[in-house]
């Protein structure tokens, strides 16, 4: 193939796409028959459709495909039945032989990560496919799970996931409403069905199949639904200098993002906030300060952060052009200018900390439908037309707010004045019993002041405000994250105090749902959604009282060490109405009914009755 300087070099194999498909008169003038199962005669359309695409690209058309079971075992839910092993390589073979296709066989390989195989067409196929119409096929599933290794998981349907299907596909149908045109201007090249684009920044160029429509899905992984799950769509593929060339409603785009998310949210969950900018370390360069830092969030080990910058090299030259040394220096400022979170550091807590975004990133679209905003999500930044730019950031900044808030109940507000420290704990909203100097007497019997005249008046007893300090001052002060745990510290009742805020919780976000639910806003959480939580609750309460007795240190802030005589009278008192309503007598289940139909009794056989013999005639 002979490039021009004007078009891109020709880049990766497109993978095997079965999300379009063509009419059946092209795949008949191709000399294809067109009887046999049908799934398997949707499955041919499929990959003819996609090898003539890739034609059209312009950068080779070929198209890698996989030749192992394992690979297609998970398919049925997320492609359809159509897409089998047998059916993909059957109609692959058939192709091969009517000469529609060339193939380039890969070695067998027991990595997942393994060199695949790839076909692509020939000029007889796509004489027969001339301006034949594309069909779009939506994704069949919005959600998807997957492996360590990023390989697609089958899982069983629950309530669950259930529900977070019929979230994603509400999303899908505003997103589907939002006019995306992509522009034509210098470093955008429009093929049939393929965009590509120049990088401003490094010059490459980035290829891309726009949809009709946008449309997200949202990956789960490690085979849990508490990882991950961001949202993704082809528009994320596009240069961040490039995103905002899009025209939306006609207007040119606006991108907002949440500066040092994942950051941000570590010193939330530490009960710290961060002074200063982030990513300014003295002596590094923050462009690799931010590196380091987001990338030993997403290790295990904090050398671990070390050894993948610098593989960043090895698989790429140039991105990474530092020494070991350079390397390990950095991380040693990294860990030592942000000491609050330094525990949390190398500590795989990346995969978790996209959860927690992507969660926002789904509250931030339901806010922008109500208000009839179009946005397109980029992780931890969303895409708008100019007009509405400000209106983007402003619920961008509620939501995460309320997430902080939700993540540590004593994060200091702004509006409440509490100015923020570098490594000490954040205040709570309710001051300390040592706050109050002022004896409780002198407190009840001092009047209101003259400029804010009182409404109940001067007749009326001034009890509330000496009962509110006697409260606050019998109430023991809240421990603070990363101070020694007493003397007194018990694991059993430690973790009895965590289950409880815990939980407590998550049924407050329970009654809050099944409140949204009452007003028409998605769905009420069922009791098994309900258990779910709530073990996961308990289990995550568990792992923090072991932390903090194998570290000697205290982990979550704003928790008692162990539950007040009270606090433990109201538990019983909770655990002995749960312990009643479940052993209530529940209704007899009512037999079903068999069939008469099918079982109709048959009626008893006559008896046989031997026939009687003659007698013989006598001679």
């Amino acid at each position: 193939m002979t490039l021009t300087p004007s078009l891109p070099p020709e880049g990766h194999d497109f993978p095997l796409d079965f999300h379009w498909k063509t009419k059946p008169s092209f795949i008949a003038a191709a000399g294809v028959s067109l009887t046999g199962h049908p799934r398997a005669l949707e499955a041919r359309n499929s990959i003819m459709t996609s090898l003539v695409r890739a034609a059209l690209a312009g950068q080779g058309g070929w198209v890698s495909y996989s030749r192992s079971k394992r690979f297609y075992a998970p398919l049925a839910r997320y492609e359809g039945t159509a897409y089998t092993y047998d059916r993909v390589l059957a109609a692959v073979k058939e192709l091969g032989e009517m000469g529609l296709i060339e193939e380039e066989r890969a070695l067998p390989s027991k990595e997942p990560s393994g060199w695949q195989s790839r076909i692509r067409a020939t000029d007889k196929l796509l004489a027969a496919f001339r301006d034949c119409p594309f069909q779009h096929v939506g994704p069949r599933d919005v959600i998807e799970l997957r492996d360590a290794n990023g390989e697609r998981m089958a899982y069983a349907d629950t309530d669950h996931t259930r529900r977070l299907r019929r979230c994603m596909e509400a999303r899908n149908e505003a997103l589907g409403a939002i006019p995306v045109t992509l522009p034509e201007r210098d470093g955008w090249i429009h093929t049939p069905g393929h965009v590509s684009v120049r990088s401003q920044k490094t010059g490459h160029w980035v290829s891309l199949r726009p949809l009709p429509v946008p449309q997200v899905v949202r990956i789960y992984g490690r085979g849990r639904w508490d990882m991950h799950g961001r949202l993704y769509g082809w528009w994320q593929q596009l240069p961040a200098a490039r995103r905002i060339e899009l025209l939306i409603n006609g207007e040119v785009a606006f991108e907002s993002d949440w500066a040092a998310c994942h950051p941000t949210l570590l010193y939330v969950m530490a009960g710290k906030v961060p002074v200063g900018e982030i990513y300014d370390v003295a002596g590094y360069d923050p462009r690799h300060v931010k590196a380091a830092l987001l990338t030993v969030m997403n290790t295990k080990t904090t050398y671990g952060g070390v050894l993948s910058l610098m593989k960043r090299e090895k698989d790429d030259p140039g991105a990474w052009p530092h020494s070991l040394d350079y390397t390990k220096g950095l991380m040693k400022a990294v860990e030592h200018r942000h000491e609050p979170i330094a525990h949390l550091l190398g500590a795989d807590m990346g995969i978790r900390l996209m959860h927690v975004e992507s969660e926002m990133c789904v509250e931030v679209l339901k806010r922008c439908e109500r208000q009839n905003i179009p946005a397109l999500p980029v992780h931890d930044s969303f895409v708008t037309q100019a007009s509405k730019g400000a209106a983007v950031t402003a619920i961008m900044a509620e939501v995460m707010e309320a997430t902080c808030a939700a993540i540590n109940h004593s994060r200091p507000s702004i509006k409440a004045g509490n100015p923020p420290h570098m490594g000490a704990a954040l205040r709570s909203r309710v001051a300390p019993a040592a706050s109050a100097s002022v004896p409780p007497a002198r407190e009840a019997v001092s009047a209101p002041s003259s400029s804010a005249p009182s409404k109940n008046g001067p007749g009326k007893a001034v009890s509330r405000p000496a009962q509110a300090s006697r409260k606050a001052q019998a109430r023991p002060a809240h421990p603070v994250s990363g101070e020694a745990l007493p003397a007194s510290w018990d694991l059993a009742e430690r973790t009895l105090a965590l289950v409880e805020d815990f939980q407590a919780a998550v049924r407050a976000r329970h009654r809050k749902v099944a409140a949204g639910a009452a007003s028409g806003w998605g769905c009420a959480p069922s009791a098994s959604e309900r258990r779910h939580d709530l073990a996961q609750a308990r289990g995550l309460a568990e792992v923090m009282a072991d932390e903090e007795q194998s570290t000697g240190l205290c982990v979550v802030a704003g928790v008692p060490y162990a539950l007040t005589d009270d606090a433990k009278a109201k538990r019983e008192k909770r655990l002995a109405g749960e312990r009643k309503r479940a052993s209530r007598p529940r209704p007899p289940i009512r037999p079903r009914r068999p069939s008469t139909y099918w079982a109709k009794p048959q009626a008893t056989p006559p008896k046989a009755q031997a026939k009687p013999q003659g007698s013989l005639p006598l001679v």
